[in-house]
């Protein structure tokens, strides 16, 4: 239904949730309500949205309703919408087939619909506009699979999967991680695989000081 993952992904993803040994989050570059919408009833399942800005923790047994929570990232976010949607609503009036998509942490312009020489052209003018108007404001432009996303400098998904992992390894007394599966497939995921790397680093050089992440 709309945007869910196939069948047996959703079944894959519920399997390996019913083993309470496991914790599973999926961490999408989607806004948290399609995110929710497409895969929030998987029992046990926590999810990531907006590229890991935005996290919604496992619900526990009799929760029906989700709570999300947001990463600080040092950026006044109202201020950079204010500058960046005039911006991009005069690029989609413009060009037939694009339209904005805004997410927690994320803007975009999406020309993905549009045809593929003027809609990259387009895309080329609007990053260079954006990069002028948002030169002092704390964020970095974006442009893969036919979209250009305006996002805080410091997000990625690799900051909400060191933070997942450092609040596991904290339990039960610094019980630890004892196996990680890190999957993607996309350019984005790369910092998640980094942040993997870094942890298991972390963890072998002085697990005593690794600790839960802040809220």
């Amino acid at each position: 239904v709309g945007d869910a993952p196939p069948e047996a992904v959703c079944q894959s993803l519920a399997k390996l949730c019913a083993d309470p040994q496991n914790t599973v989050f999926v961490v999408s570059g989607d806004n948290n309500r399609n995110v929710e919408k497409a895969i929030g009833n998987i029992p046990g399942l926590g999810l990531a949205a907006s590229n890991g800005s935005c996290f919604s923790p496992p619900l526990c047994v009799g929760e029906t309703a989700r709570t999300w929570l947001a990463l600080d990232l040092g950026v006044d976010w109202d201020s950079v919408k204010k500058v960046t949607l005039p911006i991009m609503s005069k690029f989609t009036a413009r060009t037939n087939g694009s339209f904005i998509k805004l997410a927690h942490s994320s803007i975009g312009w999406s020309y993905y619909s549009c045809d593929p020489e003027f809609g990259s052209l387009q895309a080329k003018y609007l990053v260079v506009e954006l990069e002028r108007e948002l030169a002092h404001y704390d964020v970095r432009f974006v442009n893969l699979k036919g979209i250009v996303e305006v996002i805080p400098r410091r997000l990625n998904k690799g900051i909400i999967v060191k933070k997942i992992l450092r609040d596991i390894a904290a339990r039960d007394g610094n019980a630890g991680v004892d196996f990680i599966l890190c999957m993607g497939d996309d350019v984005s995921d790369e910092k998640m695989f980094t942040s993997v790397f870094s942890f298991v680093s972390e963890m072998d050089e002085d697990y005593a000081n690794v600790i839960p992440s802040p809220p």
